[in-house]
């Protein structure tokens, strides 16, 4: 069986996850979810950061211990894994036995490779993002240019890697490997980094002791950027499970922030080749969560709440609009308005309404059995809507491959929206009611193969709504089974398949103006 290997970014475990975590564990799960079902099998790990200074002060302001608040703060991140359905196979948290043996195993070989020397540095230092940046990083203020807080100006002895060493070789790389590092806004800022010169980085702090102790030299901890970035192949079994990490190694593609791609594509990459590892295939910076157009702060009022927001619209609404509303690569907006309009114009309005009318009128003039499709007695708009339900797969493919979950889905949606069209063209009531009986065969059919086709599309995506619409359709699909190729094919649709209407899908989510009319006009009847 065919292997892929899929990651998120772990998280700092200083705070709750926010509407960002549950963005990427849900466009990663989408990947996921869409290459099992393409016969892959897959692993997929994400998890928590915790070897952080602001980790610590934030165990020691609760007045807990560093460990027992990381434990805490992992359950957090599990149950919201959980809420969105998120189908990884591993939860790395960096203070586990198997993670230490592995920091120090990496360190080991590229210390062995001649990598590692002593030095003293002076440089910026941003304690939110525990980085240090160079001058021209930052904003004229001084300032860290993610976090808008004044860097410090630190001088302190510990030991670096040579990473001027491998810049020629990564940037052959990159230029060999095209997809390397996406989307290509990310690409280009990576190689403009590269050619404008990149230092050479520290490896550990001193003075600390919440962390991992460097091997040659306990007197310092393994800087936590170094750290976490090992979280990768500690997961696929390196120093732990040589079988695993054979089989794993290297990584298909890791999934991570913008913001964070100046360490994993070049720091990791580099970490890598010291040590004689193969390169993960792909990096992908996906964007960020605005909230109408501004970032989302604190300060600002303006954070969403991704648990609140998936128990208020359900999860598999918010997966929706992440995959349909945000650009993956780009920044998006997530908002409860924009929540709702997704959820009121795609999912009520058009697939909800095409499920609806369609399996009424297959109970009402079918006796609720699908037919068969006949293209002699097909119509130009039967045709047409057949011909998309044909190219569907090719295009959906195309796009989920290069993860553009919004154009997959903007191509399901295409045929949602022929569909319905065709019901208003045909209008199957009067071609029952006139007794065409070819004609009216043809159109409840070729809705009933959209509506299965659109299920399956969806299936990375919702995976309990496609569940519930197999359902309908008396389809005897099992997500854990499903060659989702073979089955997104025009015409599998057995003829004789028993269907049934049952409860709507998608119940509009009415405003609170709709709702007082609504309960004046009940009143009044």
């Amino acid at each position: 069986m065919k292997k892929f290997y899929i990651t998120t970014a772990i998280d700092y475990a200083n705070s709750r996850p926010h509407a960002g975590h549950a963005y990427e564990k849900v466009a990663t799960d989408i990947m996921a979810r869409y290459k099992r079902l393409r016969g892959y099998d897959v692993a997929f790990c994400t998890g928590t950061d915790e070897h952080s200074l602001n980790v610590q002060a934030k165990a020691k302001e609760l007045n807990k211990d560093p460990k027992q608040y990381c434990d805490e703060m992992a359950v957090a991140y599990r149950d919201l894994c959980a809420l969105y359905e998120i189908t990884n196979t591993d939860f790395i948290q960096t203070t586990e036995e198997r993670h230490k043996k592995s920091v120090t195993e990496l360190f080991k070989r590229i210390y062995d490779a001649g990598d590692i020397y002593k030095g003293k540095y002076e440089g910026w230092y941003c304690k939110s993002c525990e980085a240090f940046y160079n001058k021209t990083d930052l904003t004229e203020d001084n300032c860290c240019p993610t976090h808008k807080v004044k860097a410090d100006l630190i001088t302190e002895e510990n030991y670096f890697i040579k990473i001027s060493k491998y810049t020629d070789r990564l940037l052959k790389h990159i230029e060999d490997n095209p997809g390397f590092i996406e989307p290509d806004t990310r690409k280009n800022e990576i190689l403009a980094m590269l050619k404008s010169g990149f230092r050479d980085i520290s490896v550990s702090r001193p003075g600390i002791n919440w962390g991992i102790p460097l091997p040659i030299d306990p007197s310092q901890t393994v800087y936590v950027w170094f750290d976490a970035l090992i979280n990768y192949i500690t997961s696929a079994g390196f120093a732990t499970d040589d079988a695993k990490f054979n089989k794993y190694w290297p990584a298909d593609v890791h999934i991570i922030g913008k913001d964070i791609t100046k360490f994993h594509c070049i720091i990791w990459p580099i970490m890598l080749m010291s040590a004689g590892l193969e390169l993960p295939k792909k990096v992908f910076g996906h964007g960020f969560l605005l909230n109408k157009g501004e970032k989302m702060s604190k300060s600002r009022g303006n954070v969403v709440d991704p648990v609140e927001m998936a128990q208020k619209y359900g999860a598999e609404a918010i997966r929706y609009y992440f995959a349909a509303d945000v650009v993956n690569g780009e920044d998006g907006d997530f908002n409860e308005d924009a929540v709702k309009l997704s959820f009121n114009t795609n999912l009520a309005n058009d697939l909800g309404n095409l499920i609806n009318r369609s399996l009424n009128m297959v109970e009402k003039y079918s006796e609720g059995l699908s037919g068969k499709y006949d293209e002699s007695e097909a119509d130009d708009n039967m045709k047409n809507l057949a011909a998309q339900e044909k190219a569907l797969w090719k295009k959906y493919e195309s796009a989920m491959e290069a993860m553009n979950f919004s154009e997959a889905l903007k191509e399901t949606w295409k045929i949602i929206g022929m569909s319905n069209k065709l019901i208003d063209l045909s209008t199957p009531w009067n071609l029952f009611k006139n007794g065409q009986k070819a004609a009216l065969e043809n159109v409840l059919y070729l809705l009933l193969e959209a509506i299965r086709l659109t299920s399956l599309a969806i299936a990375p995506v919702m995976p309990a709504t496609a569940e519930k619409i197999w359902v309908k359709l008396g389809t005897a699909y099992d997500m854990k089974s499903l060659d989702l190729e073979k089955e997104m094919q025009f015409g599998l649709l057995k003829e004789g398949t028993k269907v049934s209407k049952g409860d709507p899908l998608f119940p509009r989510i009415q405003s609170e103006e709709e709702k007082e009319k609504n309960q004046k006009s009940k009143a009044k009847g």
